[in-house]
């Protein structure tokens, strides 16, 4: 199964586009890894993204080809530093279905194509309703005029979408176009910019789902389960970001995983050597 890979640079708005040392090499674990387990997989980004992948020396990584066009022009309607994985929607829309989604901090270690396949939607899992990451619509900011569908069952546990995988395509467009029409103008300036974007992203499909008699298949029963299906990097990058020793640490883990299962890689770009030699 195709998978995807998404970077758009637009959160970065006012900011130079960089990426971290352990999501380069994160990014790169993932890709090939991917790759030799499940199918082909395709990045979509922007210009600046694109040059960006180019310079470090990324590019090679995406058997399934390389969108840039599909991310240059999302709609300006929406705010994406507030919405800043609003991208992953539109390059979605435009890939269709059957179709996998991978943060590329995320690593799939087995052959789950097949699985992916049997279902009309799969998550890597569920989450809890944690008022402080998904608080109730009357909390939530929104437009003026926004109205949340009555139909949506609020219960619904919100999905992890670090993976996934739809294969109904009338499904996919409905979760979309709910998602699009939820960040359209909701650009009102807040003191955190997760709950919006986690909302439009993860618990409207959760309650898309619910709303259409759709029974999400999730791959983890707990995202704290000893499992070695996958490796999500999202909280240790966080304590990487903070502290060099956690950095240099992740940054060898990724860089051994690399040089063990994939041997002839090309650390060809002086970005590549660079962390080569700085972090194995």
């Amino acid at each position: 199964m195709k998978a995807l890979h998404i970077n758009s640079t637009l959160p970065f708005q006012g900011a130079v586009f960089f990426i971290e040392d352990p999501i380069i090499l994160c990014t790169i674990l993932s890709a090939l890894m991917w790759r030799k387990l499940n199918g082909e997989i395709k990045l979509y980004t922007d210009k600046v993204g694109y040059d960006y992948y180019k310079r470090v020396g990324l590019l090679g990584l995406y058997d399934g080809g390389i969108d840039v066009d599909t991310l240059e022009h999302l709609p300006s309607t929406i705010d994406y530093r507030i919405f800043w994985a609003g991208a992953k929607l539109f390059a979605l829309r435009k890939e269709g279905t059957p179709i996998a989604m991978i943060d590329n901090d995320l690593v799939v270690w087995k052959p789950i194509g097949s699985e992916f396949a049997s279902h009309p939607v799969t998550v890597l899992h569920t989450e809890n309703l944690d008022e402080q990451v998904y608080p109730s619509g009357y909390v939530l900011l929104t437009r003026n005029g926004y109205q949340y569908n009555p139909a949506w069952d609020w219960n619904a546990r919100p999905c992890n979408t670090a993976l996934a995988c739809f294969s109904d395509p009338a499904f996919l467009e409905y979760y979309i176009g709910c998602a699009v029409d939820f960040m359209e103008g909701n650009a009102a300036p807040a003191h955190e910019n997760v709950s919006r974007m986690v909302f439009a992203e993860q618990r409207i499909l959760a309650m898309c789902a619910a709303e259409k008699g759709i029974a999400v298949h999730t791959l983890l029963g707990d995202p704290f389960e000893r499992q070695d299906l996958v490796t999500h990097i999202w909280g240790a990058k966080v304590y990487a970001r903070n502290d060099p020793d956690q950095n240099r640490i992740l940054c060898n883990f990724l860089l051994q995983c690399i040089l063990r299962h994939f041997p002839d890689f090309s650390f060809g770009t002086p970005k590549l050597q660079s962390l080569l030699e700085t972090y194995k």
